[in-house]
């Protein structure tokens, strides 16, 4: 399979980068999704069968659905771990403050860093910068390298990367689903995913409490601006009250485009002072330029989020108030 030949130049930044650090920590954003373990994964594999040395850190535990990949309880959350690190990886990230984490206060500010991404509003933050807003995920984008540059790799790394396109497509759903990311799940299986039992692990093995909370957020289904809008809330208190971990959500947002009419819709997230969106659109509204029109929001003309420090109420009342203006 072949891609643009300027790739190329791309990929020999990345070799050198590599090739003169011996020890890198690997690092992702809040929240984690299958992008961010199946890319986190692969490239620790990467980097290990170099003979380098890899630890993977993120602030927020592995969501349970994906634990089932190789190596996912490598992955650590604790702290930063401690170590000669030379450099930084981090992945489908598209700016550091999205990692939850202060790089400075860890002591690796100073690391040279290697940024692979592929959302628009990417800060170019990296002294590697590979980042493509036309790939429909992270994992894609090293499905591309290890491809163009004939690094062959096991079974369990194909399933990884094979998890992180399947689900930053929403199941093959989102518009970003083209031939061209069918033909490279299909590579994919070929080399040794298990696509079945990725669409189980990540869709089909909700734990009790998760489908109680699912239950609980789909009692709040409102309609807005003549049906186009759907919105469904999660009072933040309801994960306490359930005893459901923070990952449990994840997936929820996705439902809340399901409606016939519906052209944009809205999970909301939302404490007594502040409330998350996670946006979603069928394709003819671009989400992700709503949401960047609240400051440190972005994300994917399909799929996107921003935070408003408001209760739920006047939060909401302003994004209907931005969506409504788009709608138009």
């Amino acid at each position: 399979m072949s891609f643009s030949k300027k790739s190329a130049m791309i990929w020999n930044d990345l070799h050198r980068c590599i090739g003169h650090h011996g020890s890198f920590l690997i690092s992702s954003h809040l929240s984690l999704d299958g992008d961010c373990v199946g890319s986190e994964l692969a490239f620790a594999w990467y980097l290990i069968s170099l003979g380098k040395k890899a630890a993977v850190f993120n602030h927020d535990p592995v969501p349970a659905k994906f634990g089932f990949l190789r190596n996912a309880g490598l992955i650590r959350t604790e702290k930063p771990p401690a170590g000669d690190f030379e450099a930084i990886v981090v992945l489908d990230c598209s700016n550091l403050r999205r990692l939850g984490w202060d790089t400075a206060t860890a002591g690796y500010d100073a690391l040279p860093s290697i940024n692979i991404d592929h959302h628009r509003d990417n800060t170019l933050f990296g002294k590697v910068n590979i980042v493509d807003t036309h790939a429909s995920a992270t994992g894609e984008l090293l499905y591309r390298f290890f491809t163009e540059e004939r690094i062959a790799f096991p079974p369990e790394v194909a399933e990884a990367l094979y998890a992180a396109i399947m689900t930053d497509t929403g199941g093959f759903r989102f518009p970003n689903t083209t031939s061209r990311i069918l033909h490279i799940c299909a590579d994919l299986a070929e080399k040794g995913a298990d696509p079945s039992k990725v669409y189980e692990k990540a869709y089909a093995s909700h734990s009790a409490t998760a489908l109680l909370l699912q239950s609980r957020v789909w009692s709040t289904l409102k309609f807005y601006l003549d049906g186009k809008v759907c919105c469904m809330e999660m009072p933040m208190a309801l994960l306490e009250e359930l005893g459901a971990p923070y990952s449990d959500s994840e997936g929820l947002a996705d439902c809340t485009i399901l409606a016939a009419d519906v052209e944009v819709g809205i999970l909301t997230k939302h404490t007594a002072t502040e409330t998350h969106f996670s946006l979603r659109s069928k394709g003819s509204i671009d989400v992700g330029k709503i949401a960047q029109k609240i400051k440190g929001g972005g994300g994917h003309s399909s799929a996107a989020g921003c935070t408003i420090r408001q209760p739920h109420g006047e939060a909401l009342e302003q994004m209907l108030a931005i969506i409504k203006q788009e709608l138009r």
